[in-house]
């Protein structure tokens, strides 16, 4: 790898090999050979780039660690919480025995003839109502959201409110009960539940959060040292580099500086510098990553025909199909003839990507934002107003990736967020892309014909109704291809 080749996959393709036991091996090919890439399904990428070791992927490092230090302290918390208030009950009933009444007494009274007004046992039922819940949901199920525990503190504290009343309203209230300790059981169950919330909303979930970013930070840095040289790659990746897939902005790695206002270059940093390796090459190679993911999940549902379903047949031929995935949510796709030859349409709708808001009139600009050789880039897109200014525009930024298979065109994005120092604030509502592209084959009408398909999935975001997104985007998809072929109206 030499310091002036960002585009550090170009010269060395990756080429489909058989298949064994459903997985695909992906090694590299020398220079000369003709580019082509292993479609596989992002889940797949982290094994098939590594080879059999998978002790540092994302599933493994999850499995080391199943309950998060935060989370256990939480548990042990709510353990806290049902113990104390046993223990202030008994001391309650302590307190109140006297000559007449022995402690045991008591203790049979308020489990055995409990009377909500007088008896506070049920205080520690509710307690041990609320410890079971909430060791189900976070320990046992590991629950990974606030509602069990909102819902548990909505529905003790109304039964605490209650409790007061039930109890401050009974005449002679002195009398069944030490009132000072029973104020302090029912305020300390009170406080212990507000306590359970806060620290779910700003220890567990918030700490757990973290920590994912971090196994993926350290799981990209991995993926990087893969892409080195075998003599470089027990270095050590810069420690503060960050994981684009984990942040929601990203930030490049900077060293720190000194007293005397210089960059500080320890020695990690000056052999990176000797041998080519550099911030700017370390983003590029995480972008073609990502662009090459996309172009591999692009390339499996253009292949697989049967995950679509016939969505609207038109006359002139054209066909819009869609299909439903767990992972992307509904995608469509629309298949035409048209008349002009492959390398055409390709150089119109990839290579003159800027020039498409001139007769593609649903989408008001395109802007590329950054060049990695040949085959990728980063594109920030703004489209237009749709559905009589029902779905106000939105904006995508999406790492592009081109590549020939065959005769075969294939131009793929995915959303991305590597660049986000690039892109102009504005009030956008930003949209997401999954798979999406434009596959460009011969026709079977001569060399002066090609078989078109446009794979567009997207969410666009904000409050809107999916019924009316689908039928935009079953539109825009249509109104596309009537585009392209005006468009192309030049070449007939």
């Amino acid at each position: 790898m030499s310091a002036n080749n960002d585009d550090c996959d170009e010269n060395t393709p990756l080429v489909p090999h058989p298949v064994q036991n459903g997985d695909i091996e992906r090694t590299p090919t020398p220079p000369n050979q003709d580019h082509l890439i292993s479609f596989v399904s992002p889940g797949q990428w982290h094994t098939q780039t590594h080879g059999s070791d998978t002790s540092s992927s994302l599933m493994t490092l999850a499995a080391d660690k199943k309950m998060s230090d935060s989370r256990r302290t939480f548990c042990l918390f709510v353990t806290f919480d049902f113990i104390v208030t046993i223990l202030l009950w008994i001391i309650l009933c302590g307190v109140s025995s006297s000559s007449s009444l022995s402690f045991y007494t008591i203790l049979y009274d308020q489990v055995c003839q409990l009377d909500l007004r007088t008896s506070l046992f049920d205080v520690v039922i509710l307690a041990a109502v609320r410890f079971f819940f909430l060791e189900l949901t976070f320990a046992a199920f590991r629950v990974r959201h606030w509602w069990p525990v909102a819902i548990c503190t909505v529905v003790c504290d109304i039964l605490l409110i209650l409790k007061i009343f039930a109890t401050f309203a009974t005449p002679d209230v002195d009398h069944y009960c030490n009132v000072p300790m029973t104020i302090v059981l029912l305020l300390a169950d009170f406080i212990f539940t507000w306590i359970e919330v806060w620290f779910i909303d700003s220890k567990v979930l918030p700490g757990e959060m973290k920590t994912a970013q971090k196994t993926v930070q350290a799981f990209l840095q991995q993926s990087y040292q893969s892409t080195m040289p075998e003599e470089h790659r027990n270095l050590i990746m810069p420690r503060n580099f960050p994981s684009t897939a984990a942040s929601e902005h990203f930030s490049f790695f900077s060293a720190p500086e000194s007293e005397a206002g210089h960059t500080a270059v320890g020695a990690e940093s000056m052999y990176y510098s000797m041998h080519g390796y550099n911030r700017t090459m370390l983003l590029n190679n995480h972008i073609i990553q990502e662009g090459v993911v996309g172009l591999n999940s692009l390339w499996a549902q253009y292949t697989n025909r049967d995950l679509w379903k016939t969505e609207k047949q038109l006359k002139n031929g054209d066909v819009v199909y869609s299909m439903e995935t767990p992972e992307y949510g509904k995608s469509f796709k629309i298949e035409a003839e048209i008349d002009v030859a492959p390398h055409i349409i390709f150089q119109e709708i990839v290579t003159k990507t800027e020039e498409m808001p001139d007769w593609n009139k649903t989408v008001a600009s395109v802007k590329v934002l950054r060049r990695i050789g040949d085959k990728s880039s980063v594109t920030l897109e703004v489209s237009s107003p749709a559905a009589l200014g029902l779905i106000p525009s939105r904006e995508f930024v999406t790492v592009r990736r081109i590549d020939k298979i065959g005769d075969v065109f294939i131009s793929a994005g995915v959303s991305t967020q590597s660049c986000e120092e690039l892109v102009p604030k504005t009030n956008f509502i930003r949209g997401v892309n999954g798979p999406t592209g434009f596959i460009i084959a011969p026709g079977t009408d001569g060399p002066h014909s090609s078989s078109f398909v446009w794979i567009l999935n997207t969410d666009l975001k904000g409050n809107l109704s999916r019924s009316l997104v689908n039928r935009n985007l079953t539109s825009t998809v249509i109104d596309f291809v009537s585009a392209l072929r005006r468009r192309l109206a030049i070449y007939t």
